[in-house]
């Protein structure tokens, strides 16, 4: 099954952010929620992206593009998990995603964490143009499987890219590649104990290497108090990933925990530069 999802973000007569074009096909569906209070930024337009089907079946295609216009404001989500379906040999599921951001926009986009059930494969990729002035924040979490399901790294594989740019340059890049029966994840200096992995992207275009470093800070210090680095349940860390971006990464026992360390990320960083 193929299935779309054309999306286009612009300014009304009032200055509010809206939906321009809007083009999608089953299963996919999106809606936006217009009284709901956003965890980033007042003036963002709440959407929802959401889908009729079970989840990603063999020979499955997505695409999804969406393009902000100058000024406009999206915080965009999804309505749950989506899982990766059983499917057999030689089969996979793809989903693409392609995101332009024109000057003086902003982006929130926290996806539910993807489920990879038993014997599942899926090949997926995110692209996203930034022009000046742009906000960004992006974030995906990844469950080895069903875990009470005893299916903890039992799918075939998982390749993922998110490629970032700005002014058409490459900014960052990030590649990952699973296959647990060829390389076992759970083992020391990779995954270990942890069952689930997450990572939240934060870029500006307007910062300065200087004020990225600052926020760097900023975000360790006001997270520390309440989140330490490591217990029995995470593990996390911040570092600078560009001049005006920074990553987080994070590995839990679940993927709860690591919704709500994002959004809590996601609010402190939307109240900086």
């Amino acid at each position: 099954m193929d299935s779309c999802l054309h999306l286009s973000i612009q300014l009304n007569q009032y200055g509010q952010t809206t939906f321009g074009n809007c083009f999608y096909t089953p299963p996919l569906k999106i809606l936006t929620l217009p009284r709901m209070a956003t965890p980033v930024w007042p003036q963002a337009l709440p959407a929802i992206q959401m889908s009729s089907s079970p989840g990603l079946l063999a020979g499955d295609r997505i695409d999804i593009q969406i393009e902000l216009a100058q000024q406009t404001q999206l915080y965009l989500f999804t309505q749950a998990f989506t899982r990766v379906q059983s499917m057999p040999v030689a089969t996979e599921a793809q989903q693409h995603t392609r995101i332009y951001l024109h000057e003086h926009s902003r982006l929130c986009y926290l996806p539910h964490p993807l489920v990879l059930h038993r014997d599942a494969a899926l090949t997926q990729s995110i692209h996203i143009s930034l022009a000046d002035n742009c906000q960004l924040i992006l974030g995906e979490i990844i469950a080895c499987g069903r875990v009470l399901n005893r299916e903890c790294w039992d799918f075939r594989y998982l390749s993922s890219r998110i490629n970032i740019d700005y002014q058409q340059q490459p900014l960052l890049s990030d590649n990952i590649f699973w296959q647990p029966q060829q390389q076992p994840l759970n083992v020391l200096g990779q995954m270990e104990q942890y069952t689930h992995q997450a990572c939240l992207y934060y870029i500006n275009t307007a910062a300065s290497k200087a004020e990225m470093q600052q926020l760097v800070n900023q975000v360790y210090t006001a997270l520390l108090p309440d989140w330490p680095l490591e217990n029995n349940q995470y593990l996390w860390g911040i570092t600078q990933a560009a001049d005006c971006a920074l990553c987080v990464r994070a590995l839990g026992m679940s993927a709860e925990i690591l919704q709500v360390l994002f959004e809590k990320m996601a609010k402190i960083l939307s109240m900086h530069i």
